[in-house]
């Protein structure tokens, strides 16, 4: 995939690098040093906050991805693309700030009886809403710049690593709650800031504009586009972040803290495809702006059977390992009522990963107005599955939504995408990686089990783990993971 490989694979060491440290931070820190009361009061006011900001920026992150080739420019300056970027959250700040004000009372009434803690910290979400607000913006712009690699560190490892250090100090009490939360919404702050000064390194940041550049047809066609948009990321926010919102509304404050650390642990298989949907989605855009059907499809594909091998890996990871994971976690016990909300997030995740990229498609295609009344009915779909499911099954009912959602996300919009583009993901190397998935869980069936953790989860990594590779080369699943494999055979070869 030339540029798309190369940008994505930087962007995935630090994703990883981010993964890793998230793992030390959630596994050994936060249950250890950390009542999951209180992890679970930062995972309302972090999603909440994170949610809003989403909404304030109006629709200007898939906007600007989708039309930056119309304001595309030799000279750096892109004919005003970046003051339009600035501008246009600002009205969504004031807009959504207002709604958040007004509705304040049923919010607070809907976490009271369980979440009181909650209602103390409720005004925090404001400023962290447009500290990520603006570092998606800045973001975006790199994003269209084909330079995704720094934002990514911004958001995997920086934003991590800050998130860690207050921990620490909250755990041995050098920081109260109140500066804890304090300092969480300054994490989003600091890496406001951070993207804010690489986009000043690698780009003219101007705010020259010239609004007779903005046809009014443009201009109609970019205000209806963020309109659409914004609905739509209305609804995928609240169909992503739902669960969060009603464990904690419905279960408590303790219960949302144990399905947090299970919530992490699953949503590692899907950080590989932050760094390739983040590059792919412009070469997607001027494929389809360009009418180069082929040159889609191929890319669907490839972005589609990529994502499958390297989530199918971390799935078997965390599956072959569920029961080592909580033994080696501090007071794994407590929070090992959550392992099946790590299988059944991580199973969702790698659906999600697989079948996705038609929903970024869609939405930079001129089918994009079919999008929302999906997006509508599987919100919903998300909303009833936690209604009915989380009083019977506790926080377990709360990652199987979110897995029957995100199957009939997936097997719906690959539907629509080929019957209206015809265009679709699967290959004959889909079925493979489905086969060595299920052959994985088969061998981890029949493996005995050794009493000592970290020796049982090494032996089944590296046989399963092994035994999975060799199969994904020699059946050549993905051309870019063989030539990546063929280049360090070739090293090992050069050094001996």
């Amino acid at each position: 995939m030339g540029i798309v490989a190369r940008q994505s694979i930087k962007g995935s060491i630090f994703s990883y690098l981010g993964a890793f440290i998230g793992f030390v931070n959630t596994i050994f820190i936060v249950t250890a040093l950390m009542d999951s009361e209180i992890y679970g009061l930062l995972g309302v006011i972090v999603e909440a906050g994170t949610l809003l900001g989403s909404f304030s920026m109006m629709g200007i992150g898939s906007a600007g991805i989708k039309f930056f080739p119309f304001f595309k420019s030799a000279d750096g300056k892109h004919n005003g693309f970046f003051f339009y970027l600035l501008a246009i959250p600002l009205i969504g700040v004031a807009l959504f700030f207002s709604l958040a004000v007004i509705f304040k009372a049923p919010i607070i009434s809907y976490f009271s009886e369980h979440a009181s803690l909650f209602v103390d910290y409720f005004w925090w979400i404001f400023p962290l809403a447009f500290f990520f607000a603006y570092q998606s913006v800045f973001a975006t712009y790199s994003n269209v710049l084909m330079r995704v690699v720094v934002p990514r560190f911004v958001q995997e490892v920086l934003v991590r690593v800050l998130n860690m250090a207050i921990f620490v100090l909250f755990g041995f009490n050098i920081i109260s709650l109140q500066w804890l939360v304090a300092l969480q919404v300054m994490v989003y702050a600091a890496a406001m800031l951070v993207n804010l000064f690489y986009l000043s390194r690698i780009n003219k940041l101007s705010l020259e504009h010239d609004v007779s550049f903005v046809s009014p047809e443009l201009r109609k066609q970019i205000a209806r586009y963020s309109c659409y948009t914004l609905l739509a990321v209305i609804g995928s926010g609240i169909m992503i972040k739902i669960d969060t919102f009603m464990v904690g509304g419905m279960l408590g404050l303790s219960q949302l803290g144990i399905y947090r650390v299970a919530l992490f642990m699953g949503v590692i298989v899907e950080i590989p495809s932050r760094s390739l949907f983040a590059i792919a989605q412009p070469i997607a855009s001027e494929a389809i702006k360009n009418n180069n059907v082929h040159a889609l499809s191929d890319l669907l594909k490839k972005v589609s059977i990529n994502l499958l091998l390297i989530g199918t890996a971390i799935f078997l990871l965390l599956y072959i390992n569920r029961y080592d994971i909580f033994a080696i976690m501090p007071n794994g016990e407590y929070y090992a009522t959550g392992q099946n909300v790590m299988i059944f997030i991580a199973l969702a995740n790698l659906i999600n990963i697989t079948f996705m990229f038609n929903l970024y498609i869609l939405q930079l295609s001129r089918y994009y107005l079919y999008y929302l009344p999906f997006l509508l009915l599987l919100t919903l779909v998300g909303i009833l599955g936690n209604y009915y499911l989380l009083p019977v099954l506790g926080i377990t009912g709360g990652a199987l939504s979110k897995l029957i959602t995100y199957a009939f996300v997936s097997t719906v919009l690959t539907l629509f995408v080929y019957w209206k583009m015809k265009i679709h993901p699967f290959t004959i190397k889909h079925l493979y990686m489905v086969l060595i998935l299920v052959g994985g869980i088969a061998v981890d069936y029949v493996l005995p089990v050794f009493s000592n953790p970290i020796a049982d989860g090494i032996y089944r990594t590296l046989l399963i783990g092994g035994t999975g590779a060799v199969l994904v080369y020699r059946l050549k699943i993905s051309p870019d993971a063989n030539q990546i494999a063929d280049n360090i055979l070739r090293k090992i070869k050069l050094n001996k």
